[in-house]
């Protein structure tokens, strides 16, 4: 049987992104591959090992050595095998996008999205190349003059925007929902949460009136703070 490109088929893909400057790997760079890693086992993607992965990304990025710039990096576990889309892949591509760090504005506001998403579809723990429905909630939040919007599940709790983790500072604590209100488990959330900077908790939509200050994170951003409009339309 023909092989062919799963991912293109069937968005049976899954991709790591993360900031990169002097030609040096992130930190945390091994949280990656770790996320990666547990994507591909949950979708029967053959994988590379830590070495590989760490090797392939190194060579290409050590272009960036000689710039004082931060340049953004994705890379991505492709499938490949039977066009059927029933059948397991039995292998892999990996392709890796490098590009100059595009700075988002000074002020960041967010709204509340329209779109909704269920808690229990287990695709939303990886970061897949299924990426349509964040795609929709980034231009509805555009369309509507903001940067990105808040997602909020079935029971009406927050999720996340996106593609960051969401938080809110409430009596000095910060807090984010767990992974099980249907969310990214992002690498700079990991980090908050493992150094204790950060807490667990599920966010209903209509206690965020009580926060004093709302967050955003990814690898690519850090920590930023953002002013939230709470009004839906």
């Amino acid at each position: 049987m023909e092989k062919v490109e799963r991912f293109k088929y069937f968005g049976e893909g899954l991709f790591e992104t993360f900031k990169v400057k002097g030609g040096k790997l992130p930190p945390h760079f091994e949280y990656h591959y770790e996320r990666l890693k547990e994507g591909a086992l949950f979708l029967n993607i053959p994988h590379p090992t830590f070495e590989e992965f760490k090797t392939f990304t190194e060579e290409r990025i050590n272009f960036t050595k000689n710039s004082e710039k931060p340049f953004y990096v994705k890379v991505l576990l492709l499938s490949l095998g039977s066009g059927y889309y029933g059948d397991l892949p039995d292998s892999y591509s990996l392709e890796i996008v490098i590009k100059p760090l595009r700075l988002p504005p000074k002020n960041l506001t967010l709204t509340v999205s329209n779109f909704k998403r269920c808690s229990f579809n287990p695709l939303w723990r990886f970061k897949t190349t299924s990426f349509l429905f964040n795609v929709l909630v980034k231009r509805e939040a555009l369309k509507r003059g903001f940067y990105d919007a808040i997602v909020l599940n079935e029971r009406g709790n927050v999720t996340e925007t996106s593609s960051a983790n969401f938080y809110c500072l409430r009596d000095g604590v910060l807090l984010t929902p767990p992974v099980s209100e249907g969310l990214l488990p992002g690498v700079t959330r990991r980090v908050l949460l493992e150094s204790g900077k950060a807490r667990e908790e599920v966010l209903p939509i209509g206690k965020l009136s009580k926060c004093e200050k709302f967050f955003i994170s990814n690898a690519l951003l850090g920590l930023r703070e953002v002013t939230l409009v709470l009004e839906q339309t």
